[in-house]
């Protein structure tokens, strides 16, 4: 699996993460650790590449330095491709953390985000010897990273509120700014258009600036498919497609629906009031 694919993974958690949230559903267990085991085999993975890769670009040898920093390139990358997912998972599971939700899925989804900022905080240190010494790879590196910090830091604008984010975003004045510009309620209906054309843009950037040679294809499948299913079963119909927003709030209207018809029932008519009146939410209809 191309490593770029992780940043779609984290775009598809993103964007359903209102409607997770809603759901009042905890991480389910199996996915969370399956998610957490398969990141440390590859941190373990990432940490001997990058140690590797360093003795060789310290060489005296031109030519062990060259083939070095091909090494340390694809490392990188995956690294840094790999972030926007590592952020955007916690930053959900502390929604449902402070909605009583969720209490265990947090801590160690946030120890998995820890460890792979040591894991980044390496390459950022290789990246800024690199640019040092005039190497093309690491400016072309350094130019992903803050490609990356943006697009992060929008997909969290996108559904945390600010003090949500803060501990997760890269700059938490750029996630305001995204979030008066990019969120579910400032785009309402034009959701689904807009981040279509977003995602799309953002695909093309990487297609163009990523040398897509993943270290650790497999690993990345596995991580992928553990993440999408902390989404929650629930999520996806019959065929393993993730259901519209637009099918999910209508399943709970009926939902609403069978307990008013119950409360008719038991005469609880002083019940209807509040469903009377309570105006519906502004929801979006995108399926990813």
């Amino acid at each position: 699996m191309h490593s770029s694919w992780l940043v779609e993974t984290a775009s598809v958690w993103a964007y359903h993460a209102s409607t997770r949230i809603e759901e009042n559903c905890d991480f389910p267990p199996e996915a969370v650790q399956e998610y957490w085991l398969r990141n440390r085999i590859r941190f373990d993975g990432w940490n001997s590449l990058l140690s590797t890769g360093k003795r060789q670009i310290q060489s005296e040898s031109m030519a062990i330095r060259v083939r070095g920093w091909q090494k340390l390139r694809h490392v990188i990358e995956e690294v840094m491709l790999a972030e926007p997912l590592t952020r955007v998972c916690v930053a959900v599971a502390t929604r449902l953390e402070e909605r009583q939700i969720d209490n265990d899925a947090r801590s160690i989804l946030h120890n998995v985000f820890t460890t792979h900022q040591e894991v980044r905080n390496r390459c950022l240190c290789l990246i800024v010897e690199g640019i040092n010494s005039g190497n093309k790879e690491a400016d072309e590196l350094n130019s992903l990273r803050h490609y990356l910090e943006h697009w992060t830091d929008m997909l969290l604008g996108y559904f945390a509120h600010v003090n949500e984010a803060e501990q997760y975003a890269h700059s938490i004045e750029r996630v305001a700014e995204f979030s008066e510009e990019y969120s579910e309620r400032s785009l309402g209906d034009q959701s689904k258009v807009i981040w279509s054309l977003l995602i799309a843009s953002c695909r093309a950037w990487l297609n163009k600036h990523v040398e897509h040679n993943p270290v650790s294809p497999r690993l990345n499948q596995q991580i992928s498919e553990a993440a999408l299913g902390m989404i929650h079963p629930d999520l996806f119909d019959s065929m393993g497609f993730m259901r519209s927003h637009l099918v999910q709030r209508i399943e709970r209207g009926l939902e609403h629906a069978s307990e008013t018809v119950q409360k008719l029932e038991n005469g609880r008519w002083e019940a209807m009031s509040s469903i009377v009146v309570t105006q519906p939410k502004k929801s979006m209809r995108f399926q990813a």
